[in-house]
């Protein structure tokens, strides 16, 4: 038998060997044979991952998929794996890293550094100056580079590289004036090489990638975290809310529990998620500060091109659902996304005939004019829900009474909620879920949230006795109070007129 033959026959051997691993004895293991078994399948799949990275390059090399295919070898793995094309490339060029330098190379296939830990080797190595170094001082850096790569996440050994320099080739590590036009030449192509790109996935949401000078990447990751941030200590805040509010009475035991396991739901969120949040809640405050520019002499806004009837009917939950224009065409929504996209964007109406033809075009509606947004954040402060600290600049104002069920857009119809409770409260078109609920106090006029009824199903059994038999003016199953006009009294709130002309910073959007 060959080499050739020889390695492929054995290849053979690894995928029958994988096909006979039988998963169910897992529950049957002891914690320490569970942990040895991770530990070495663990090990062997980084050197599956470094063989695959070498043999990847190889074939790069050879330019075997333009010769065999006529296909150049991104395009090939993206259509053999369903991959993007620029996701095939970047394998090919991680795969180029791995196996530049054969004693880093053959680290990775023996298992003693992983493909991260590799790559990272392999690109530092091309960044040395190769040439003013002999291959010997090249050999000597990447040993270096191993020894230290037993100790050292991967992205940390960048740090490494002058340290190393300077140990192995002392002549060659530049000037300062030098390493000052190295430092400008990088900035100038990481300025020339900044991107961003997006695009529907098809499933219903959309994909980004690109990327961002060193400078500008750190502002924005610093703003997404320090977004992240204020949402775990508004999860913090809200849970010792909670126990104060339940200690002093102002939330019965149905409504603590209710609150608390919905900020269990938020507090489980993984770091990509509390980064999209950050991303979506950093564009929020922006709008809510008008802080968005005009773009053709319009601020953003949702235009819907649905016959008139059907953008009401979609609204009403009628109809399943209807097609907005977005950055990446038209998608669909279901009604209830589409009642709370309502909520943040202003809906131009454009109503169209038999043949879409456009009939007229209408104006903005629902807009809350800044006289009765100030007036919502004196009197809410912030999120309504139980327990919920997100500050009134971060939230939504939202229609009790819906505005598709002619609800006006007064103080006494409106509430600040966050862009997560707003969802819950969100009401379908016959009032048929049994959901979150907002309710205005008949004396005071304040706003306040009510669980839902199928929560007493998961609640001790006292605890549910209150959910059903109720708890005053505003318990659960009580029908809001009016609130399309004014109120009158002493505890009244004042009513603010919501004709558009008393304020022309509309910065608020409501449903």
């Amino acid at each position: 038998m060959d080499a050739v033959s020889g390695f492929r026959t054995r290849l053979q051997a690894i995928r029958e060997q994988l096909d006979g691993l039988d998963y169910t004895v897992l529950p049957r293991m002891s914690d320490a044979e569970m942990i040895a078994t991770m530990t070495e399948i663990r090990a062997i799949s980084d050197r599956m991952v470094a063989g695959a990275a070498v043999i990847t390059d190889a074939v790069d090399r050879a330019n075997a998929t333009d010769h065999t295919t006529g296909t150049p070898l991104s395009d090939f793995l993206a259509m053999k794996e369903g991959r993007t094309s620029s996701r095939g490339l970047g394998e090919v060029k991680r795969a180029s890293k791995i196996a530049h330098h054969p004693g880093v190379r053959d680290a990775a296939l023996a298992g003693d550094v992983s493909p991260d830990h590799a790559a990272v080797i392999g690109e530092e190595i091309r960044r040395l100056p190769r040439g003013q170094m002999s291959g010997d001082q090249v050999d000597r850096a990447a040993g270096l580079f191993l020894d230290r790569a037993a100790t050292t996440p991967p992205e940390r050994l960048r740090k490494a590289t002058p340290q190393i320099l300077e140990e192995v080739a002392p002549e060659a590590v530049p000037s300062p004036g030098d390493e000052t036009a190295r430092i400008a030449a990088q900035r100038r192509r990481a300025i020339k090489n900044r991107r961003l790109a997006w695009g529907s996935d098809g499933e219903g949401s959309t994909w980004f990638s690109g990327q961002l000078p060193d400078l500008e990447a750190h502002q924005l990751i610093g703003t997404l975290q320090a977004f992240g941030e204020k949402g775990r200590r508004a999860e913090r805040d809200e849970a010792q809310a909670l126990r104060t509010q339940r200690a002093e009475g102002a939330i019965n035991a149905s409504e603590y529990l209710a609150a608390r396991v919905e900020l269990e739901h938020r507090e489980a969120r993984t770091t990509g998620q509390r980064m999209a949040d950050a991303l979506v809640d950093m564009v929020t405050e922006m709008a809510s500060l008008d802080k968005i520019p005009s773009a053709g002499g319009q601020t953003p806004r949702l235009v819907v091109t649905l016959n008139y009837d059907q953008l009401h009917d979609a609204l009403e939950g009628e109809i399943a659902a209807g097609m907005v224009h977005g950055a990446t065409g038209e998608i669909p929504v279901d009604a209830g996304s589409l009642r709370r996209m309502c909520c943040e964007a202003g809906i131009l109406p454009v109503v169209l005939g038999g043949e879409s033809q456009v009939l007229d075009e209408g104006q903005e509606h629902r807009l809350v004019t800044g006289v009765i947004r100030r007036a919502l954040e004196l009197r809410d402060g912030g999120c309504i829900f139980p327990g919920c600290t997100v500050p009134a600049d971060l939230c939504q104002a939202h229609h009790i009474i819906p505005w598709w069920d002619e609800g006006p857009t007064s103080l006494e119809n409106l509430v600040l909620v966050c862009r997560h409770h707003h969802a819950l409260v969100e009401p379908d078109r016959y009032h048929s879920r049994d959901q979150w609920r907002i309710v205005v106090d008949p004396d005071t006029r304040i706003p306040r949230m009510l669980p839902p009824e199928r929560l007493k199903n998961h609640l001790p059994q006292s605890v549910a006795d209150s959910v059903a038999g109720g708890t005053g003016s505003a318990t659960v199953g009580e029908e809001p109070a009016p609130t399309g006009a004014p109120s009158s009294g002493e505890n009244s709130a004042p009513t603010v007129d919501s004709n558009p002309g008393e304020d022309s910073a509309q910065t608020a959007l409501v449903a």
